[in-house]
């Protein structure tokens, strides 16, 4: 009815309907991911989780719904914004490097985690005129103070994990309403002493779509290639131990972004395939009374669904007010994280940045406090 009343009157346009349709393709692929919420495996670790916490404050309070970036000055091509902007950031998607225009933008965070946990930020991008950007950023993150106890339960002193991301992505305009981008993942796992540093190399790929002057609908396929190796013989004095591969998820993300008004809307969904390798052991008795096995391993795939959406809304020219929500779908365990945050942007200093956010897990004690500085330079 809709497309009928369109073309008899002429006053619904194209990009009215490719927005709409943006929007059913995001509800459609919600309803799929719970509806088939049982039919994948349930949420729970996975190599490469200690990077993947967030990039920064202002994404963080908005429930990691990154994917399609948010509608900044650069965006409108020149309509000033109420209050502080937003920061679209690369590490969600490659391609939201392409909309750096004119200013080198360069932002340090800190996240306070508790139990131990380290995790830190620092990422720049980059203009690249007259139709490019490139972005780089480094992730740190470990667990500090693990005690480390022998076998009998003697203490052996204190351990600790350290792990590096090293991150580029590069992003070009296509058009003026499609942004393409690649970034590659130099990622580095220090988990034991005793043990030889796992390093691999990611890959992401990103598009990004604008369907309206501020609706803007991205695909994001995130940590192919990735993962991590490990050999624990050194650690244990086994001479012929075999190889432990640990390949990340990859994450396939879908997210849409719109000025509406005057406030920020973001939706976002994802599934990450994940990769297990089991080991299967068959227990048979040739007749003696010595039984054998034969022992196999095998790689299994499973699946995990996260909603995300979030709201952001400028109070005043200083202060801008961020609520998000994150959801696993289909974990009781994880079960849903509520975000919240402000910017804070000094009067006749707009170049400088002050951003928080504070997020805590329903089903946990869990909660962190992220800090971000943002300079433009």
């Amino acid at each position: 009815m809709i497309l009928k009343a369109s073309y008899r009157h002429g006053n619904v346009s194209f990009k009215a309907i490719v927005t709409r349709l943006g929007l059913w393709m995001i509800l459609l692929m919600s309803m799929i991911g719970v509806l088939n919420t049982y039919s994948f495996a349930q949420y729970g670790g996975y190599a490469g989780a200690g990077v993947q916490i967030g990039f920064d404050a202002t994404n963080s309070s908005l429930g990691n719904t990154g994917t399609a970036g948010w509608v900044s000055d650069t965006l409108l091509q020149g309509k000033r914004i109420y209050g502080p902007t937003l920061s679209s950031n690369p590490y969600f998607n490659p391609a939201l490097v392409a909309s750096s225009r004119d200013d080198v933008h360069v932002n340090l965070s800190l996240f306070e985690l508790g139990f131990d946990r380290q995790y830190q930020s620092i990422g720049a991008q980059i203009p690249l005129p007259p139709k490019a950007g490139l972005f780089i950023g480094l992730i740190r993150s470990g667990v500090n103070d693990i005690d480390s106890r022998s076998l009998s339960g003697y203490p052996l002193g204190s351990i600790q994990t350290n792990e590096l991301q090293l991150q580029s992505a590069f992003g070009i305009r296509l058009s003026e309403r499609a942004h393409a981008g690649i970034g590659f993942k130099i990622n580095r796992y220090d988990l034991h002493e005793d043990l030889k540093a796992s390093t691999s190399v990611g890959v992401d790929i990103g598009l990004l779509f604008k369907l309206t002057k501020t609706g803007f609908l991205a695909i994001s396929i995130q940590d192919l290639l990735a993962e991590h190796t490990w050999n624990s013989g050194d650690l244990y004095n086994l001479s012929q131990s075999a190889n432990r591969v640990e390949q990340l998820p990859t994450r396939f993300k879908v997210g849409y972004s719109t000025l509406a008004w005057d406030t920020q809307i973001a939706t976002e969904y994802e599934i990450r395939q994940e990769s297990s390798e089991i080991t299967i052991r068959d227990i048979f008795s040739s007749g003696s009374s010595r039984t054998q096995y034969i022992e196999q391993k095998e790689t299994r795939m499973t699946n995990s669904q996260f909603f995300r959406a979030g709201l952001s809304r400028s109070l005043h020219a200083s202060f801008r007010l961020n609520l998000g929500y994150q959801h696993t779908l289909g974990s009781d365990y994880q079960g849903a994280t509520l975000s919240s945050g402000f910017s804070i942007q000094p009067p006749q200093i707009e170049s400088f940045t002050i951003d928080y956010a504070f997020a805590r897990n329903t089903t946990s004690l869990g909660s962190m406090h992220i800090f971000t500085l943002r300079y433009i330079l």
